[in-house]
């Protein structure tokens, strides 16, 4: 299983540190940003005019928190 920090660099180096939420359905691999929008429910954001922008680490630490450990 892949940590955290590897996860976090990796969303940084291919999209940056704020993400808005067609970068992070990019970075997730979704096609609809809905459903990406439902993936980031109850992540803080930063407001920057009419977009919400995401920090790599709590997108990160998201996708690690619903990784599977491996068997």
């Amino acid at each position: 299983m892949r940590d955290k920090k590897s996860i976090i660099k990796e969303i940084r180096q291919e999209y940056g540190n704020l993400l808005n939420l067609r970068k992070t359905a990019a970075a997730l691999g979704f096609k609809d940003v809905r459903a990406a929008q439902g993936f980031l429910e109850g992540i803080p954001y930063v407001q920057m005019g009419k977009e919400k922008k995401y920090l790599a680490s709590d997108i990160g630490a998201r996708i690690w928190a619903h990784m599977t450990p491996a068997e």
